[in-house]
């Protein structure tokens, strides 16, 4: 499978970076990453800095995942975001749930949940899950 989309992967635990990293290149997508949003930025501007997507942690050292996006969201209008975490307790977080500008998933998760959720954060499948309850 081959793709021209870029994941912007900003996660500071290690392991689950670079899992994540490996799980997406297996499906042809192209990966940047970082542990916070400055080595993240500096890591995509390296390389051009389209990003089609953000996958990002909600609890993360510096900015939130929640700012992270709204910083890049000032960049590109049409970014897509996914974020990832154990807990909804970001209301800026829950806020882009709401107004259906950002998707999540759940930690822990399995690689198949991972690429359902990253494909639908992209609209390369239709999500069917109905109302996301961000509350």
């Amino acid at each position: 499978m081959t793709t021209t989309k870029t994941i912007l992967v900003v996660e500071d635990d290690e392991a689950l970076r670079l899992l994540v990293k490996k799980v997406l290149e297996s499906h042809g997508y192209v990966v940047r990453q970082g542990e916070d949003a400055v080595s993240a930025s500096a890591n995509s501007r390296y390389h051009g800095g389209i990003v089609d997507l953000l996958l990002a942690d909600i609890n993360l050292p510096g900015l939130t995942g929640g700012e992270y996006a709204e910083f890049l969201r000032s960049y590109n209008a049409n970014l897509k975001v996914l974020y990832m975490s154990g807990s909804l307790e970001d209301g800026l977080v829950r806020t882009h749930l709401r107004n259906k500008t950002a998707t999540f998933i759940q930690k822990p998760f399995t690689n198949d949940e991972l690429m359902i959720s990253v494909k639908k954060a992209l609209g390369e499948i239709p999500d069917t899950s109905g109302d996301q309850d961000a509350d």
